[in-house]
């Protein structure tokens, strides 16, 4: 019996060190490509494929995982935006996985997640994404329990305003908050309301008494806010003053903000930013990647800023689409103030192509959820293309990285 307990202890951490390998570039030792021969699939990709997303929380109590995204119809571009999904699984070994629609409708955008805890989870989303009306993009949220597999509540998020009043949180309010604070529409910032991220593009987190996060839009200042009670009321606090395409995200380490955001229009060059007085002065924005990228995240792992960038493996001065070059997710780890080579700690290139990344730090290991795209591996594949089967987004997957503060 003994022996039998040894041999399957060496079986199972051979099976956890397999991907783990340390890849030599001159003095840099990061995660390579193998780790996610060991991914799950979350999503049922026979039938559907993942149109956005996805986004992750973790429930403490009962060690469940959390998933969110945004379903479309087999072989499509995925932009259907008429469902949100909560997948939950046990977080270790993703078996079992059950599946729950939040909302089905037309012009749905989203989604965004928070645990609450015991087994509850919130979930956010835009209806009306669509709309040229900048009193639309109102946000809507969702509880679901884990425990009794239904949901508890629904609401709609609102804004506290400096003078006490509330008002139901819309891309007028976004854009009012940023004129208040100096900044001017179509010269500061530039107007599109039809196409609003609002919550959407920044992971929620809790800090303190509060929760954070930001509102985004197209290539405008994001907006950074806090709540008391799970965000359904909401109060802006302070604005980065770069402008951002849609992505931001940021997390609070020892009263400091480390921030991450892209820029340039369909060309998505990712930085670094802090801020030491919560929002009200911003250091010099630091290049950390400057090929096709996207859907930067920025979360603490072990007592560091990691930072995950999905981009393209450039060749020469080919540089496809946004929506079409992504082959390959790298994740940074800040050790100082000006992240360089020595800080990449995984290269994790997907021969189906990757759309999408959500990272979590759960009890010191980090855990990711990335959506692939056969896509990502041509060139000449441009949006307008009407082969709808190349073109769609075909999965959901989900892996652990473990400890990636070890290949510092």
């Amino acid at each position: 019996m003994k022996k039998l307990l040894t041999i399957i202890l060496c079986l199972t951490l051979s099976f956890l060190a397999f991907g783990c390998k340390e890849n030599q570039e001159g003095d840099t030792n990061y995660l390579t490509s193998d780790i996610l021969l060991h991914s799950v699939q979350i999503n049922n990709g026979l039938e559907e494929t993942s149109s956005d997303g996805p986004q992750l929380a973790f429930d403490e109590k009962y060690g469940i995982m959390f998933c969110a995204y945004m379903p479309g119809p087999r072989g499509s571009y995925g932009e259907s935006r008429g469902r949100i999904r909560l997948a939950y699984y046990p977080a270790s070994q993703p078996t079992n996985v059950k599946t729950v629609d939040v909302y089905v409708g037309d012009k749905v955008y989203g989604p965004q997640i928070l645990s609450l805890g015991r087994g509850r989870v919130r979930v956010f989303y835009e209806i009306n994404s669509w709309s040229s009306d900048d009193s639309e993009h109102a946000t809507y949220y969702k509880d679901f329990n884990y425990l009794t597999e239904e949901f508890e509540s629904e609401g709609v998020v609102q804004v506290k305003k400096a003078d006490g009043t509330r008002a139901k949180f819309s891309t007028a309010e976004q854009f009012a908050y940023l004129e208040e604070n100096g900044f001017k529409k179509d010269v500061d910032f530039e107007y599109l309301a039809h196409e609003q991220a609002n919550f959407a593009c920044c992971t929620l987190f809790e800090d303190g008494y509060y929760t954070y996060g930001a509102v985004t839009s197209y290539n405008a200042q994001p907006i950074l806010c806090r709540s008391i009670d799970d965000f359904s009321t909401v109060e802006f606090f302070a604005v980065c003053p770069y402008k951002v395409q849609y992505e931001f995200d940021y997390k609070i380490l020892d009263g400091k903000i480390h921030a991450v955001y892209r820029t340039e229009p369909e060309r998505g060059s990712i930085y670094y930013i802090t801020s030491d007085d919560m929002g009200k002065t911003w250091s010099t924005p630091i290049l950390i990647e400057n090929s096709v990228s996207c859907r930067p995240r920025l979360i603490i792992h072990n007592g560091k800023a990691l930072i995950a960038v999905n981009n393209y493996k450039q060749n020469g001065d080919n540089k496809p689409d946004i929506q079409q070059g992504r082959t390959n997710i790298r994740l940074y780890i800040v050790t100082d103030v000006n992240p360089n080579k020595n800080n990449l700690v995984a290269d994790l290139y997907c021969e189906t192509g990757i759309v999408n990344v959500a990272i979590i730090d759960v009890l010191g290991d980090v855990y990711m959820a990335y959506g692939t795209s056969q896509t990502g591996m041509d060139y000449n594949n441009s949006v307008g293309t009407s082969d709808k089967l190349l073109r769609g987004k075909d999965a959901i997957r989900y892996v652990r990285l473990g400890d990636l503060t070890k290949y510092l």
